[in-house]
């Protein structure tokens, strides 16, 4: 059966400056629609964007990830195991449509999201890179990795941030520059222009956080340390100096107790 949906569009004006939204679907589960000027779209928030289950897959990169592991447990390697032009593509179509979603979800500042589906692509970067046949395939993707990392650490960044853990936020964005810088070079002109992009922005919001991050406990210690060796009262400053290295071997301890619970 066909349906007019003219009701549907009269009922939500398309309007460029406010033309996503989030609302509950009648399976009782969340969607993002967005107005576009003949239509509207709708993106499922978790799972695959558009809902399907490919072969019983989460998506297309799940199924071909199962295809390896099939494949390992007949060959005892992943030798041999090739993604065809046909395969690219219709991966490449998929991606498209995690892109789609990120992008809203970064408009919507929902940055969670943003760097959940920004690494589901970047695996799915991999993935092509490591087992696509076709030359061409196999760099296809890359002139948009330097994008691509740059969205993903601004996630995670700016995810931080809501969070106001400034810390966190600055180192996140400082290893997505990490990541980007050590990229190697490609003759491509998309890939030139990305990186500088992606570099000149993350820096950019190190840098905003820096500067409105409240002074730690360790700051201020520091600051009145200064102070107390400018006013030359010594007995001070060497009191100051044991709190501020009792604080750094804190927080070594403490950082070495995650690393080992990981």
């Amino acid at each position: 059966m066909r349906y007019d949906i003219s009701e549907v569009l009269k009922a939500w004006e398309y309007d460029r400056l406010n033309n996503i939204r989030k609302i509950k679907g009648k399976d009782g589960k969340e969607k993002i629609q967005i107005r576009l000027p003949l239509g509207i779209e709708q993106f499922e928030v978790d799972g695959r964007p558009d809902g399907k289950r490919p072969y019983g897959k989460e998506s297309l990169l799940e199924y071909y990830r199962t295809k390896v592991e099939v494949h390992k447990k007949k060959k005892r390697t992943d030798e041999g195991f090739g993604l065809t032009i046909n395969d690219c593509s219709r991966l490449y179509e998929e991606g498209l449509l995690y892109y789609y979603r990120y992008v809203l979800f970064f408009q919507l500042k929902d940055y969670e999201r943003v760097a959940r589906d920004t690494q589901r692509n970047i695996e799915y970067f991999d993935f092509v890179k490591k087992y696509a046949v076709d030359k061409e395939d196999k760099v296809a993707l890359e002139q948009y990795r330097p994008y691509i990392i740059r969205m993903n650490a601004m996630g995670k960044g700016l995810a931080q941030l809501e969070r106001k853990e400034y810390e966190q936020a600055w180192k996140k964005m400082a290893e997505g520059i990490k990541a980007i810088e050590s990229l190697p070079d490609m003759e491509n002109a998309t890939f030139t222009y990305e990186k500088g992009r992606s570099l000149g922005i993350l820096r950019g919001m190190v840098k905003e956080i820096l500067r409105k991050k409240p002074p730690s406990e360790k700051d201020k210690l520091q600051k009145k340390l200064q102070e107390a060796i400018e006013q030359e009262n010594y007995e001070r400053a060497a009191q100051l100096r044991d709190i501020i290295q009792k604080l750094e071997r804190t927080g070594r301890a403490s950082y070495e107790k995650r690393n080992r619970n990981k």
